[in-house]
């Protein structure tokens, strides 16, 4: 086995859990300044992480220190059905989601046809029905402080080794085409390039993992 660099011996991966919530919205606004989700604004995002590890279409690891367990240094989450998650929001958390997305909205008006886009696309562009349905990778963060240690290839490889024992044969993640850092992020751990699309008027590209793979 591959020896861990000296930085990463003290850390461990966990399952994403809903206490992680706040920190996780935390470091998904410190590592996605401008984005879609990070213009919706913590209070919004909390409610996504909250839900997300306790809907049967979503799952993650947050990387700890075990000797400081609540501070987050980095985590990844993932679902098997972007709509099913979206409806969830919609559904079951809505009394917890709705209030601050509509004070978001209210504040930013142009944020409201983005999410309108959002909550579309899944809907409009179905995965093909299989028995085991493709997983998306939604979110990769890490401490700024700790970007470079190593932290992001712990998560990416937990995250498909998690695929591999659920038997999702495929993993995408989507990537806007002006970041080639991510990009090539993404290549070196086993993703390769499935296809351009365009989202919130940006070209974005699609890329696949095959976690199951021989």
């Amino acid at each position: 086995m591959e020896k861990r660099p000296a930085q990463l011996e003290r850390i461990t991966l966990i399952p994403l859990e809903p206490h992680h919530a706040t920190h996780a919205a935390r470091l998904h606004i410190l590592g996605q300044p401008g984005t879609f989700l990070t213009g919706l604004g913590a209070d919004v995002l909390t409610v996504l992480y909250q839900t997300l590890p306790l809907s049967q279409a979503g799952f993650g690891f947050a990387a700890v220190d075990p000797s400081q367990p609540h501070a987050l240094l980095g985590f990844v989450s993932a679902t098997t059905s972007v709509a099913a998650l979206f409806l969830e929001l919609g559904t079951r958390r809505l009394p917890a989601f709705l209030p601050p997305l509509l004070r978001r909205f209210a504040r930013h008006p142009a944020l409201a046809a983005r999410a309108a886009q959002t909550l579309a696309y899944p809907f409009l562009h179905p995965a093909p029905a299989q028995a085991f349905p493709p997983a998306e990778l939604l979110s990769i963060m890490v401490e700024p402080a700790l970007r470079s240690a190593g932290i992001g290839a712990l998560l990416v490889v937990a995250l498909q080794a998690e695929c591999r024992r659920r038997g999702i044969s495929a993993l995408d993640v989507t990537v806007d085409t002006a970041n080639d850092a991510a990009q090539r992020f993404y290549t070196r751990y086993g993703f390769a390039y499935a296809q351009t699309f365009s989202l919130y008027g940006r070209s974005m590209r699609l890329y696949r993992a095959k976690p199951t793979a021989a």
